[in-house]
């Protein structure tokens, strides 16, 4: 389930309410919001990785060039389903650490609205799959099987 961009956020949280009140476990801990350069030491050598939160043009052509895969999450804070799936995205990045995992949250700030225009989201949550600093793949909503399919395959084929 996913929710269109334009549609009216009440109506969709209003479809996406029994998503909400199914899912017992919620953990809204706010991401690091990253400016500037992106480099090997913003990401956590421990077992658990962080996933970053970017809101601009600069720093997401930076990531996604300096990385060998990139998964990106783009979401709004409005979406019932982005809340969901959510602690899924970041249990996936603790799984797949050869990938980078980023979120960009569109109406966090103009440059975060004007991003997600630029790379062509027209629903949330959305998730596209770069590697190699192109885009792969795209899952749209909240299907957590589609989405770790997607990252399985493409790791796979980065790291054989």
């Amino acid at each position: 389930m996913h929710c269109h961009v334009s549609t009216n956020s009440m109506v969709c949280l209003a479809t996406t309410l029994l998503l909400v009140l199914v899912s017992s476990s919620f953990a809204f801990a706010p991401l690091p919001l990253v400016h500037g350069t992106i480099s090997a030491s913003t990401r956590s050598t421990s077992a658990r990785h962080a996933v970053l939160s970017i809101d601009n043009e600069a720093t997401f052509d930076q990531t996604i060039s300096a990385n060998k895969m990139v998964v990106i999450d783009y979401s709004t804070t409005w979406c019932g389903p982005c809340k969901v799936i959510a602690p899924k995205f970041d249990e996936l990045s603790n799984k797949y650490t050869q990938a980078t995992f980023v979120k960009v949250i569109g109406d966090a700030s103009p440059e975060a609205s004007k991003l997600m225009k630029r790379e062509g989201v027209r629903s949330v949550p959305s998730f596209h799959y770069f590697v190699n600093g192109e885009k792969v793949d795209v899952v749209n909503g909240a299907n957590a099987e589609a989405i770790e399919a997607a990252i399985s395959k493409h790791v796979m084929a980065v790291s054989g």
